[in-house]
């Protein structure tokens, strides 16, 4: 198989998975134990987070609640932000949110939070004035997230960030960055120290599936929504996961040492893109003047369904997707295409093809000539209805 769907969830590497096994198979105490505080577990839980801290540019490993994943700290960033602070009722977040963002603060709106969708250009981007217009003095928390998941466009945040906490440093700012840790440098110290939480995910960088984990600069920002025990800092009850955390921190730390594999993956990308492009004339690429992720193409393809595509890709052993993995089967257009302007029928021609540092020059060749076949079938084509 040619695994281009690396957006989705990544391959969990040989060296990952041995490292995650003595704590399967031989310290497996609960975490919260006495045994595990004498056999050294709870210091390997700590070491791990805090080299988690050091490749993201954080202060201390006390700074990341571990999650199931990224939609747990999604969930937990803007949930846990309305229950500390009850006055502050305004929510702001772009229009092309991950779902577990959208739908959280559809959830909120129901609540009686007033909710602000700030709208993207053509090319994705959250313009800095746009997002100081939507803001007032009820605003709580501001969500734009570091990578979009379909388009890989990358949102200024430095900038963003620091625009917002001019305005009103008590607003609380949120990323979710889970589709940009591992493929770009992630600074909390730096770029981004202007970022209160952020979101991340292990399985988006070779890491096991079920871990995550949620960086809060300061824990009284949050109030638990999970209850039932006092572990992380009485932020996220339950019992915490060491092979999962082992796990995590082992994979960020092989793909940020392979920055060579991320530079070459960079090229692929470009080189298939151009493929694309001069393979169907009518295609364009989604955020194509847009600084983006080096592993991620977003192309439409006019009078293509797209859904139909990938299917028809996948039955040749080429795994792409038609937008994020959690809307496949939806047969609706994508809403982050349709932010950016495209029409209807457009927004259903788009498809997602998402590299890693294990993609090759030879399944570039490869997925080329699939899609000429494929694309030269007037089965691919949008029939017209009777």
């Amino acid at each position: 198989m040619i695994y281009f769907d690396n957006n989705s969830t990544t391959r969990v590497f040989e060296g990952t998975v041995e490292a995650m096994v003595p704590y399967l198979t031989q310290q497996f105490a609960n975490p919260a134990s006495a045994v595990a505080h004498v056999s050294g577990l709870t210091r390997v839980l700590q070491t791990q987070k805090s080299e988690l801290a050091k490749a993201l540019g954080a202060d201390s490993g006390d700074q990341f609640i571990v999650t199931s994943g990224a939609t747990e700290s999604n969930n937990l960033a803007l949930f846990g932000a309305a229950r500390v602070d009850r006055h502050k009722r305004h929510i702001v977040v772009s229009s092309i949110e991950h779902p577990s963002v959208m739908e959280v603060s559809e959830v909120l709106r129901a609540e009686g939070f007033r909710i602000t969708t700030v709208p993207v250009t053509a090319d994705g981007i959250v313009e800095e004035q746009a997002l100081i217009n939507a803001l007032s003095a009820e605003t709580l928390l501001v969500s734009v997230m570091m990578a979009n998941n379909e388009t890989g466009v990358l949102q200024p945040l430095k900038t963003l960030a620091g625009a917002v906490k001019e305005h009103d440093p008590s607003i609380l700012f949120h990323t979710d960055a889970t589709q940009a840790v591992g493929k770009i440098r992630v600074d909390l110290s730096g770029d981004l120290a202007d970022v209160d939480l952020l979101s991340l995910s292990a399985h988006k960088f070779h890491g096991p599936k079920g871990v995550g984990a949620l960086f809060v600069r300061d824990s009284d920002i949050l109030a638990p929504i999970l209850h039932g025990g006092g572990q992380q800092l009485g932020l996220r009850a339950g019992t915490e996961n060491p092979a999962g955390v082992v796990g995590m921190v082992t994979a960020l730390s092989n793909v940020l040492d392979a920055s060579q594999a991320m530079t070459a993956a960079a090229r692929m990308r470009t080189r298939l893109e151009t493929g694309i492009l001069s393979l169907y004339p009518r295609a364009f690429v989604l955020g194509a003047s847009a600084g983006r992720l080096p592993t991620t193409v977003n192309v439409c393809l006019p009078e293509i369904d797209a859904e139909e595509l990938v299917d028809r890709m996948a039955m040749q052993g080429i795994a792409i997707s038609a937008g994020s993995a959690c809307a496949y089967g939806a047969r609706k257009p994508s809403y982050v295409a349709l932010a950016q302007g495209l029409s209807y029928e457009q927004a259903k021609s788009c498809i997602r093809v998402s590299l890693s540092i294990e993609s090759t020059d030879l399944e570039v060749d490869l997925f080329l000539q699939v899609f000429a076949d494929t694309t030269a079938s007037p089965l691919q084509h949008k029939r017209e209805t009777a």
